[in-house]
């Protein structure tokens, strides 16, 4: 009994499995957050680069990256919503005896 092709269509099925399928949920998601992109959004650049969507074009964006300070880029660049960070709360040293 020869093995060679029950092995062969196993390789394929786990390919499919690991890489195309991954792969293709990843690209419906980009699709599906460029479409949904609107102003006042936190976004994540494929850069690195954080910051707030203030103009939506119909193949850019306009990304305040800090107060006064905008960038244009494609919307390809924007690879997913930032998460909100928890407000900073001031903490008091107390020094030790």
């Amino acid at each position: 009994m020869n093995l060679t092709p029950l092995i062969f269509f196993a390789g394929i099925i786990a390919f499919w499995l690991l890489i195309i399928r991954p792969q293709r949920r990843r690209r419906q998601y980009q699709v599906q957050l460029r479409g949904e992109l609107k102003a006042g959004d936190e976004v994540m650049t494929v850069g690195g680069l954080f910051g707030v969507i203030r103009e939506v074009g119909e193949n850019h964006v306009v990304l305040e990256i800090a107060p006064e300070t905008r960038v244009r880029l494609a919307k390809s660049a924007v690879t997913a919503r930032a998460e909100a960070e928890p407000e900073a709360t001031e903490t008091t040293e107390t020094s030790l005896p």
